[in-house]
């Protein structure tokens, strides 16, 4: 006779499929709409036309960026020095195949960065942080370099589930060479499992 044993956690997660994108509070569309365009290779989307105020909606990478204008972000903007870029702050980060390209590229426009290597067991991870024009960290890493290792088999990790009628997204022929394909979408999926510092 042969018995299954289901191991029960207590802890019953909602039922996610992946990151779908971040919104953040911005002083001008058109400028943050430039930045994530230009330097971080985003795609502006179609966004609802229901909306009552001004924003735009971003796509690549697998992930979503809504940029929403607040004018009143200038009230509280009494530094005119730029804000220090600390690591240990809030920030998104990417996964890059080339560190020194992104170093070269961001030199190029000018852009003030700092870099961090975080190494465990001898295995290095390098990191890229610098700010978008309202402040919001960025960071460009290549961290899949550590392998992620869930602590505890009580909470497996959940695979991306590829081809559901979740992930119905088709973007628009934007000019930045992203066509979605079940091949490119299975590597994203992966990527995504990768954590950053």
């Amino acid at each position: 006779m042969i018995v299954e044993i289901e191991e029960v956690s207590s802890c019953q997660a909602l039922p996610l499929l992946s990151l779908n994108h971040v919104s953040l509070l911005v002083r001008d569309v058109w400028n943050s709409l430039r930045f994530y365009e230009d330097v971080l290779g985003f795609c502006l989307v179609k966004r609802p036309s229901s909306f009552n105020f001004h924003g735009a909606w971003l796509y690549n990478y697998g992930v979503g960026i809504h940029l929403l204008e607040n004018v009143a972000m200038e009230d509280y903007d009494a530094i005119n020095e730029p804000r220090p870029i600390n690591p240990k702050d809030n920030h998104i980060s990417f996964q890059c195949t080339d560190v020194e390209v992104v170093k070269r590229r961001l030199e190029e426009m000018g852009m003030r960065y700092v870099t961090a290597v975080v190494e465990d067991n001898g295995i290095k991870v390098d990191q890229v942080f610098f700010h978008d024009p309202d402040g919001y960290m960025i960071e460009i890493c290549n961290c899949d370099n550590i392998p992620l290792l869930p602590i505890s088999s009580t909470f497996p990790l959940k695979p991306h589930n590829i081809g559901t009628s979740h992930n119905k997204f088709t973007p628009t022929n934007c000019g930045c060479g992203f066509t979605e394909t079940a091949e490119m979408m299975e590597s994203l999926s992966k990527d995504m499992l990768n954590f950053s510092f």
